[in-house]
């Protein structure tokens, strides 16, 4: 467990590592939900909804998305993407830090950035076409080992990455880019999960 005060702590001191984006820019929010426990803390995922040529159809992320020109920097585009997405209103809650800047695999061309929110309660969710299902998992359950997996990725030449999954019977999985994000906040905490 990791209480939320440690958590707050952390960010609050620390200074990411910022990349500046060669053509595309995204943002995501990563939400601490403290409504059930402040000690153990659950943390907000979405299911991407599935369609035809998506890569990313019924991947467990983060709310975000595409940076658009009338949002005032990457900040907003993680604010306004978790409203549209789930219908959740971040500025109800409070901005603890951000993550370093992460360039996607699949193009390095795009930089995604990390912004990391408290709040007490975030539903009810309010889904929009582009996300199937929200989930809130306990921070112990994604330290346990027992929760941890791979993942081999057959578009890759069946390359394989550390994911985490779910629960037991539910065949979704958390890895790819959601997962390195969790890999650098939980590395800021002090806690380690298999490399990606």
């Amino acid at each position: 467990m990791i209480p939320v005060q440690v958590i707050t702590d952390t960010l609050s001191r620390y200074r990411p590592v910022l990349v500046e984006p060669l053509e595309g820019h995204a943002a995501v929010a990563l939400i601490v939900d403290t409504a059930r426990s402040t000690q153990d803390p659950e943390i907000v995922f979405i299911e991407r909804a599935t369609h035809q040529g998506d890569p990313w159809s019924g991947h467990v992320a983060f709310p975000g998305g595409r940076c658009e020109s009338e949002d005032p920097g990457p900040s907003a585009t993680a604010m306004r993407e978790t409203r549209e997405e789930i219908g959740v209103d971040l500025s109800a809650g409070h901005l603890l830090g951000r993550l370093d800047d992460l360039q996607g695999r699949r193009s390095h061309q795009l930089v995604v950035s990390c912004f990391v929110y408290v709040l007490n309660g975030t539903g009810p969710f309010q889904l929009n076409y582009e996300v199937a299902d929200v989930l809130a998992l306990p921070v112990s359950r994604l330290l346990d080992p027992i929760h941890w997996t791979e993942v081999h990725y057959q578009a890759w030449g069946g390359m394989v990455f550390p994911g985490i999954n779910l629960g037991e019977g539910d065949e979704r999985v958390i890895w790819g880019l959601t997962y390195r994000f969790l890999e650098r906040f939980f590395t800021l905490l002090g806690y380690t999960l298999p490399t990606s």
